[in-house]
C-alpha cells in the first residue's frame, strides 16, 4: 500500500474510534443474529453462494469486484466523513433497554453500547 492509503486508513480508523458512537442511530441490531445493519442499506449480500463455482482445473471462480477509488479522492472522503460526524449527536439519551427487550443472559454478555432505538 502507498503512504497515502496507509495514512487514509489510519485517519479513518481513528475517526471512527473517537466518534463512531454518533452513528449508532443509523443502524439496527438484530438480537437473534447479532448482526448490525445500516437502516438504509439493502440486505442483499455482495456475493451469493450460488455465484461461487469451480473451473475444470479445480480453481474457485466467482465474480470479481474491482471497483477502486483513486488515491486523490481519499482526502475528500475524510472531509465528508467529518461533516457527517459533526452533524450527528449520537443516540438519544432516553430509552434504556428494558428486561422485556433482552434477556438477562444477553445483558450479562453484552460489552458494547446498544441504544434501545437500535433494537429491531
Amino acid at each position: 500500500m502507498s503512504d497515502t492509503v496507509v495514512d487514509y486508513i489510519i485517519a479513518a480508523v481513528a475517526m471512527i474510534a473517537d466518534e463512531g458512537w454518533k452513528l449508532l442511530p443509523d443502524y439496527t441490531f438484530e438480537l437473534s443474529t447479532g448482526l448490525w445493519r445500516h437502516r438504509s442499506e439493502p440486505v442483499e449480500p455482495p456475493l451469493r453462494l450460488r455465484q461461487v463455482g469451480y473451473a475444470p482445473d479445480g480453481t474457485m471462480t466467482y465474480p470479481e469486484h474491482r471497483d477502486r477509488a483513486y488515491e486523490s479522492v481519499l482526502a475528500h472522503y475524510l472531509v465528508e466523513a467529518r461533516k457527517v460526524l459533526d452533524e450527528r449527536r449520537g443516540p438519544a439519551s432516553e430509552g434504556e433497554i428494558s428486561a422485556e427487550q433482552v434477556s438477562g443472559d444477553f445483558e450479562q454478555l453484552r460489552w458494547f453500547e446498544l441504544p434501545a432505538q437500535c433494537l429491531v
